[in-house]
């Protein structure tokens, strides 16, 4: 489990993401049992049968995002890495897993926001859709190729994919 952070390896699905996932979110939960509105298994492992970078996405809404930081060292000290960006990209990240093997991308946003509707929507699209399940895939493994060395442009050549697939289901509401 796990990838160097600038690496981009798909493995085929296994239910041992949707494991990992529910371990970490007990420990999120503790952590975060203050703030923590909600919190979701997100991200290409969360979809069975989807090849996927063997990285587990987790999304945690909470109230406010300026009360996050004062968790920081609470993380910290379970093994998390935070970033004090003051949440200016409207999320705070924090990963598990050092630079040669990042296992977690935790992303804390604000209940109800933009970035917390894009990763349930998507999620949601691609549950009920196995044939673009597949579509998708056959992105990803392209462009895994392509950018084997690059994930900064292999999520970036990602994204109209990914916009769309919300953009329907945004029109859908």
């Amino acid at each position: 489990m796990g990838l160097n952070k600038d690496k981009v390896e798909l493995e085929n699905y296994t239910s041992k993401w949707k494991e990992m996932y529910e371990e970490e979110a007990i420990k999120l939960k503790e952590i975060l049992k203050d703030i923590l509105i909600d919190i979701e298994h997100v991200g290409s492992t969360s979809i069975p049968n989807l090849k996927s970078k063997p990285i587990i996405d987790i999304a945690i809404s909470v109230k406010d995002l300026k009360e996050v930081e004062k968790y920081a060292k609470s993380l910290e000290a379970a093994g998390y890495s935070f970033r004090y960006d003051n949440g200016e990209k409207g999320e705070y990240l924090v990963r598990k897993g050092d630079e040669d093997n990042r296992t977690h991308y935790i992303h804390i946003v604000e209940e109800n926001s933009e970035k917390w509707l894009n990763f349930i929507l998507f999620k949601k699209h691609l549950l009920a859709h196995p044939e673009v399940v597949k579509e998708y895939e056959d992105l990803k493994v392209e462009l895994s190729n392509k950018y084997k060395d690059d994930r900064k442009s292999y999520t970036k050549a990602k994204n109209e994919f990914i916009a769309n697939i919300i953009n329907i289901e945004k029109n859908k509401r």
